[in-house]
């Protein structure tokens, strides 16, 4: 099947999806029954913790959004005008980014002096609707947000590239020939946009710092230890998590993730492997909880005899953040808590640069490999 045959599939089963739902409020209001839709509850309280799984999720409470209540009257327009604009995406086959949407949606309600929206955030929200309504996530709906995710390493993947004339080609890349920027991963990588075509990982290494994904790179990490290393720079992007999960669930291939020593880090790392709370409905497409964590610890500072001068003190912040690091209950294992009480204790944090006080290399030559060898993962 050619590319741009198994995408538009992929975009008529979303717009089947939506005329079904648009149908059904359509009918309800000839028969002057009650016009509502229901959608699960995206609150703190509908969110579960899945110890099974491994995995944070979205409970089965429903919320109703009805159009006669004043409260809820707006929020059910901006959701139903989102719908049609991903409806026009889809029949164009064109992408557009959450902002694009926000300004498809911004207009003032005729006969009213209100917008529909004001703010970005009320349009994301309308576009999280659909996608727990529809069950879909919104790279399917042709909609992205800015990516920042790099790859480099022995993989073969075939990207489905479109052009502005409406036409698609196969761009090929290979992983080990990308050169120091890296393979930057697409804003939307499902399956029908982004084939994975090859892999010869032994592993994946996600790497919290883009800054420390150039070192492990010019290093040629991934060659010497037969790894696809990857960055998010920062807090992943939902791209790159879910190429992460991809090559995880399609490949089988172990995951690490290395960050900071600090509640900062430390809850990234748990995004990649748990979901985060805010995208509980997605932890399935999102999250791989096979993840080990592979980065710093406040008992690598003892372990690897790392100077004294590496100590970044702890600010309020930081304590404030670690106190809520220990509640969450997928950080309940005991090892982890021997590291909050290490930290809590010692008072201080590290960064993954600390490791250049050794020498320029010591991280990927040293550091990361001895941990590797002596299996020094937390869970």
């Amino acid at each position: 099947m050619r590319p741009l045959d198994e995408i538009r599939m992929k975009d008529r089963e979303i717009l089947d999806k939506l005329r079904q739902w648009a149908l059904s409020m359509l009918e309800r209001a000839e028969k002057e029954e009650e016009l509502y839709f229901e959608l699960p509850t995206r609150t703190f309280q509908n969110v579960i913790w899945d110890e099974e799984a491994g995995i944070i999720k979205m409970g089965e409470r429903l919320s109703r959004r009805n159009f006669l209540n004043v409260k809820h009257a707006k929020r059910f327009l901006q959701t139903l005008y989102v719908a049609r604009r991903i409806k026009e995406l889809l029949d164009q086959g064109i992408s557009a980014s959450l902002r694009d949407v926000f300004y498809r949606v911004k207009f003032t309600i005729p006969g009213t002096k209100e917008n529909l929206v004001d703010d970005q955030p009320e349009s994301d929200r309308a576009i999280e609707d659909l996608e727990t309504i529809l069950g879909n996530v919104r790279e399917e709906f042709r909609i992205f947000s800015k990516g920042k995710g790099q790859l480099v390493g022995p993989i073969e993947i075939e990207e489905h590239v479109r052009y502005a004339d409406g036409t698609y080609a196969i761009r090929e890349v290979d992983g080990t020939q990308v050169g120091m920027g890296g393979w930057s991963i697409p804003n939307i990588v499902e399956p029908e946009r982004v084939k994975i075509k090859r892999v010869d990982a032994d592993f994946v290494l996600v790497i919290e710092k883009q800054a420390v994904w150039v070192r492990f790179n010019e290093d040629k990490f991934w060659d010497k230890h037969n790894a696809i290393i990857i960055t998010g720079g920062g807090m992943a992007d939902r791209a790159t998590r879910r190429l992460v999960h991809r090559l995880h669930y399609e490949y089988n291939l172990p995951i690490y993730v290395l960050t900071d020593a600090d509640p900062a880090g430390w809850y990234i790392y748990s995004v990649y492997k748990q979901g985060s709370i805010n995208l509980s409905y997605l932890s399935k497409e999102l999250a791989t909880p096979a993840a080990k964590f592979l980065g710093m610890t406040i008992s690598d500072f003892y372990d690897f005899k790392f100077p004294s001068n590496v100590k970044i003190k702890l600010t309020e912040w930081d304590r404030k953040r670690l106190q809520e690091l220990r509640r969450y209950p997928w950080f309940k294992k005991k090892e982890w808590h021997r590291e909050f009480d290490l930290m809590e204790k010692e008072g201080f944090k590290m960064e993954l640069e600390a490791a250049s006080s050794k020498y320029w290399q010591y991280i990927s030559k040293e550091y990361v490999p001895a941990k590797l060898e002596q299996r020094k993962f937390l869970p």
